[in-house]
């Protein structure tokens, strides 16, 4: 079980990375993405505390309300990890953990809105559409 959690964190938090990544790939170029790709994965990392901080610490790090934890690349590191650490201390991970996924949620379909209305409005200027 957290095991599969951790997977459908880490997949739906990299939905929307995908379509930015798109979007910053097909706007500026595939260099551009690859490096906001690897930007990302230091402030992901950078957003759950390093290497087994949560073991050492006690801490939960992907429930933990931190200025990063609003940034969308940090998204799958931290839904990645909501499962483990659910999975380990269920008592104390059970509030922070609902916060955590309906604020997400809610930014992931804003983010998912936005999206779609800027890829509609370039797909109804084509005449080939």
């Amino acid at each position: 079980a957290p095991l599969a959690a951790a997977w459908a964190g880490i997949v739906l938090g990299s939905l929307p990375l995908y379509a930015l990544g798109l979007g910053v790939a097909l706007r500026l170029g595939r260099n551009a993405a690859i490096g906001a790709g690897a930007a990302g994965m230091l402030l992901a990392f950078f957003s759950v505390g390093g290497l087994a901080h949560g073991l050492m610490t006690g801490e939960l790090t992907g429930a933990l309300a931190t200025p990063l934890s609003w940034v969308p690349l940090a998204w799958p590191a931290r839904l990645g990890s909501l499962g483990v650490e659910a999975f380990i201390d269920a008592a104390r991970a059970a509030g922070p953990l609902l916060t955590t996924a309906l604020a997400g949620l809610v930014l992931t379909l804003a983010a998912g809105a936005v999206l779609l209305a800027w890829f509609c409005r370039y797909e109804d200027g084509r005449a080939d559409a």
